[in-house]
This record gives C-alpha cells, structure tokens and sequence, in this order.
C-alpha cells in the first residue's frame, strides 16, 4: 500500500504544481534539497515522510485553483502567496485601504490582519472565500 499512496501523493503534487505554474525548483526551494533529489522522489524513490508532511501543509496554505473556476482580480491589485503573502496595491487603492484604517482607528496592517482573522472564521460550508472591498 505504501508505494500506491506515494504514487498517488506524488501524481497529487505534479497535478498542483501544474495548477500553480511552480516547478521541482520551487519544491526543492521549499524542503531544502537539490532539484535533482526532487526528480528522484517524484520519478522513482519514496518522499521522506517529514518532506512529505511539509508538502502537505504548503499545498494546504496554498490551494490549487479547481478546474473550471476563474480567478477574479481587481484592477490595481497584484498578489503573490507562497507561504507569505504579498499583495501590491496601485496607489489610489492603498490610500483609500489607509484612509479606511485610519479612520477605523487601525492601521493598515491592523486592517489586513483582521480581514484575514475574519476569512478564516468564516463557517466552514462556504465553499469559496471572497474579500469585496466595499466603494467608498
């Protein structure tokens, strides 16, 4: 049973990695190995259990987009997530998020982080998460 779940935890990851556009570079980068050690794993030896649960949770905090749905972007917002979260924001936005802070008496950080606090206490039957923000 062993080599039947790598088979399929390793057809997982080539699947994911794919839907991500990332690489066995980007794992290697991630599990502190050479890409050539990667290759092997997914080609013909087992991934280490610990590399194998660190797979696990980076595929978790970082979810594949499901076939079929599109990815809605809001103009003047770019956002990169690989364990961090970036998101750059053209300047009308950011003023506006600040504007939104300040009065709210938070700062900007304070903002995004409960946000974020707020998603991830959302019931767990919602099948998608969106963050709108509203027009002034």
């Amino acid at each position: 049973m062993q080599g039947r779940e790598q088979t399929e935890f390793k057809s997982t990851v080539k699947s994911w990695l794919k839907s991500h556009g990332l690489d066995y570079r980007w794992i290697a980068e991630q599990c502190g190995v050479s890409e050539i050690t990667v290759r092997n794993w997914m080609s013909q030896k087992n991934i280490p259990p610990l590399k194998r649960q660190l797979l696990e949770r980076v595929m978790v905090q970082l979810p594949a987009v499901a076939a079929g749905n599109t990815v809605t972007s809001l103009s003047g917002v770019s956002v990169n997530a690989s364990l961090a979260l970036t998101i750059q924001l053209a300047p009308e936005l950011y003023n506006r998020l600040a504007e939104r802070a300040m009065a709210a008496g938070m700062t900007m950080e304070g903002m995004v982080a409960q946000a974020i606090t707020d998603l991830l206490e959302s019931p767990p039957a919602l099948k998608t998460r969106k963050v709108i923000l509203p027009d002034s």
